[in-house]
């Protein structure tokens, strides 16, 4: 079972003209931004996300890549611990 949600914004005409052009795709790039508010939020999976958008895993990933949403989440001192870390190509024998 699913739902329909509607939502009603009223814009200044010359902000819509300038930003969003037409209807359509302001019902899209509506329902995109709050998509990828969701995976920013870790409301929703990214596999989620390109489902509701009805969008294949690979392109709902370029698509989150060309908004800057991570897709991964690290700690705080990841990086930093990986890079003192030495992997199998960086030890001496």
């Amino acid at each position: 079972m699913s739902k329909v949600v509607r939502v009603e914004w009223e814009l200044p005409d010359a902000l819509f003209d300038e930003v969003l052009g037409n209807e359509a795709r302001a019902d899209d790039d509506a329902k995109q931004a709050l998509v990828l508010d969701w995976v920013r939020c870790a409301r929703v999976s990214v596999r989620q996300g390109a489902e509701l958008l009805g969008q294949s895993y690979r392109d709902f990933l370029a698509v989150l890549a060309a908004h800057r949403v991570p897709t991964c989440d690290y700690e705080a001192g990841w990086l930093d611990h990986e890079l003192r870390t030495p992997g199998p190509e960086k030890s001496t024998q």
